[in-house]
């Protein structure tokens, strides 16, 4: 008879702890012990049914360098603290200027993943913990490349347009000190080492190739620039890929040129050759949009040229 009491009374004290904190026999929530998820540009969205409601959204751990921020607010579009509470609806909203995605806990068994954009030209990797007070489980989210921006137009503020008169750039300088009693004769290329030098400057920016790969693509596109003619500007056929900073282009001068230099007997000469430029400087802007996202962007800076278009060379005396 004591034996059958005891079981009882055993039994009674398990069903009234099983039903105080019934969470604590729910361990796995999710379908799976560990899920991969994998979202790109054309299945973007992906949700999971979880076993359970007893579990909260914990956190958001990135395996890439680049920093995002994280911003955390009820289905109302009320912010809220991160990570919320157990059964408590919220979406976690990550972005950066190149990684825009979001983590939605639907309802008290939904969890939802939508890729808006991944420019970093390569697989992004996250893990997304979830869990109670009990037990932790953890989701690997794989965000596939989505699609670059593209240019729009480029537009030049012709008003403030500007070219520099008086331009020179020196292109080599050696010492010749005939010993000979009779004069000498070498020759230099004034053009051997021309080229027309490009360069986009934005004080706004650290300015970075890789950033505008990842916004624009591996392959920059190209943009035209101005040629001047008559003194004026006009855009013709030059173009250069946009997002180098400092750039040559080729010119038409003849690279093969060849001039006569001579040193009088008993002579000591700095021979300095020089190119004369056309410089100019302008001011733009550059408008870009992602036909996916919708996402516009404007960049503003000025462009300078400096073309080559004659040459001298100086012969000055060495003590």
């Amino acid at each position: 008879m004591g034996i059958k009491i005891y079981k009882l009374l055993f039994m009674s004290m398990l069903m009234l702890l099983t039903g105080c904190n019934g969470d604590i026999f729910v361990e796995d929530f999710l379908p799976g012990e560990q899920m991969d998820v994998v979202l790109s540009e054309t299945d973007s969205t992906e949700e999971i049914n979880f076993k359970s409601d007893n579990w909260r959204l914990l956190e958001v751990v990135s395996f890439m360098s680049h920093h995002f921020a994280i911003e955390a607010y009820t289905i109302n579009g009320e912010s809220v603290s991160f990570p919320f509470g157990e059964k408590e609806p919220a979406t976690v909203h990550c972005l950066s200027d190149f990684l825009d995605f979001r983590v939605e806990k639907r309802g008290g068994n939904k969890l939802q993943f939508t890729l808006n954009e991944n420019l970093m030209n390569e697989d992004v990797t996250m893990l997304i913990k979830v869990g109670n007070e009990y037990k932790e489980q953890r989701i690997k989210l794989l965000l596939s490349p989505t699609r670059k921006y593209q240019i729009d137009s480029v537009v030049y503020n012709w008003k403030d347009f500007k070219i520099h008169e008086g331009v020179v750039n020196e292109m080599e300088s050696i010492i010749i000190d005939n010993k000979l009693s009779t004069p000498i004769t070498f020759v230099v290329y004034p053009f051997r080492k021309s080229a027309r030098e490009i360069q986009f400057y934005d004080p706004t920016i650290v300015w970075e190739e890789g950033l505008f790969k990842r916004l624009l693509g591996n392959a920059l596109p190209e943009i035209a620039i101005p040629d001047i003619v008559d003194s004026k500007p006009v855009l013709h056929s030059t173009k250069v890929p946009f997002g180098i900073m400092r750039q040559e282009l080729e010119t038409s001068l003849d690279k093969e040129l060849s001039v006569e230099v001579t040193v009088d007997a008993y002579d000591k000469r700095r021979i300095r050759t020089f190119n004369e430029m056309e410089r100019y400087s302008v001011p733009y802007k550059l408008y870009v949009s992602n036909s996916k996202t919708g996402k516009k962007r404007v960049f503003s800076g000025e462009l300078t040229s400096s073309r080559p278009t004659d040459y001298f060379i100086l012969k000055t005396k060495v003590e």
